[in-house]
C-alpha cells in the first residue's frame, strides 16, 4: 500500500470507526453499502475507499467557491454595437440606395440612436426623403458616376472633394459615432445643400440622387454622439437650413 495512503489511514478516525464492533455508527454516517462488508482483513481496504472518497466530497463542498464574473457595457458601447449593427445591414454591400433611407430613419429611430427631437431638428434643417425611383442605383456608384464626369469636365472642382467625402462617410458608417465622420458629414450636407440650390442644371431623377445624398449625410452627421462638435454640427444644419 503507497506510504501516503498508510499515513493518511492511520491519522484518520474514519479506519478506527470502521474496525469498532459498533458497525451501526458506519452504517448512519456513509450507508448500508458499509454495514453490506463482513468484518475481516477487507475492511482495510473498504476502508480505504470510503476515507478517501469522502475527502474527496469533503474538499468540493467546502472547497473555495468560484467567483461568477459579470460583464456589463456602457451606454456609449451599447449605443456603438447598434451602429455597427445598421452600418452592416445598410451599408457593408456598398448598396445603399435613395430608397432604403425611409428604413434606414425608422432603424435609427428604434435604437434609440435618434429621438425625436432630433429628427424634430432634421426637419427644420431642411431634410426631406426623395420619393422612390424607378432607379435603383446605388449612393455609392452615383458618386463614382459624377467623379467620372467631372474628371471629364471639371476636375478642379470643389465638388469633387465633396463628393470624396461623401463616400468616405459612406464607408465608415460604423463610425460616424466619433467626431470625424460626423464633422464631415454634417459638412458635407451643407455643401450640397448648396449646390442642389445653386444655378447649375441638372435634370430630375440627378437631383433626387443629389438630395437622397444629402439626407443621409444629415442622418449621419446627427448619429454623432461628442458633445464636442454638436455647436458645429448644428451650425451646418442652420446653413443648410438657409440655402435650401
Amino acid at each position: 500500500m503507497n506510504r501516503l495512503v498508510v499515513d493518511i489511514l492511520t491519522m484518520n478516525p474514519i479506519s478506527s470507526l470502521l474496525s469498532s464492533p459498533n458497525n451501526t455508527i458506519a452504517t448512519e454516517a456513509y450507508g448500508n453499502a458499509v454495514n453490506s462488508e463482513p468484518q475481516s482483513q477487507t475492511s482495510s481496504v473498504h476502508s480505504d475507499k470510503v476515507s478517501l472518497s469522502n475527502k474527496a466530497n469533503t474538499d468540493k463542498v467546502t472547497g473555495p467557491a468560484i467567483a461568477e464574473e459579470a460583464v456589463s457595457l456602457s451606454p456609449r458601447a451599447i449605443r456603438a454595437q447598434k451602429i455597427e449593427a445598421m452600418a452592416k445591414d445598410f451599408f457593408a454591400d456598398g448598396q445603399f440606395t435613395t430608397a432604403q433611407i425611409p428604413k434606414l430613419i425608422q432603424r435609427l429611430h428604434q435604437d434609440g440612436i435618434l429621438s425625436d427631437t432630433q429628427l424634430n431638428r432634421l426637419s427644420s434643417a431642411g431634410f426631406d426623403i426623395p420619393e422612390p425611383s424607378a432607379q435603383k442605383q446605388s449612393l455609392t456608384d452615383f458618386i463614382d458616376e459624377q467623379k467620372e464626369t467631372l474628371a471629364q469636365t471639371d476636375p478642379e472642382s470643389v465638388l469633387m472633394t465633396v463628393l470624396d467625402d461623401a463616400k468616405s462617410v459612406l464607408g465608415n458608417m460604423d463610425s460616424v459615432d466619433g467626431a470625424l465622420y460626423s464633422q464631415k458629414a454634417a459638412r458635407v450636407s451643407a455643401q450640397l445643400s448648396v449646390f442642389i440650390n445653386g444655378d447649375m442644371p441638372m435634370e430630375q431623377l440627378d437631383k433626387k440622387q443629389w438630395q437622397g445624398l444629402k439626407s443621409t449625410m444629415q442622418l449621419a452627421a446627427s448619429m454623432g454622439n461628442s458633445q464636442q462638435f454638436s455647436g458645429q454640427m448644428n451650425s451646418y444644419l442652420a446653413l443648410s437650413k438657409r440655402i435650401t
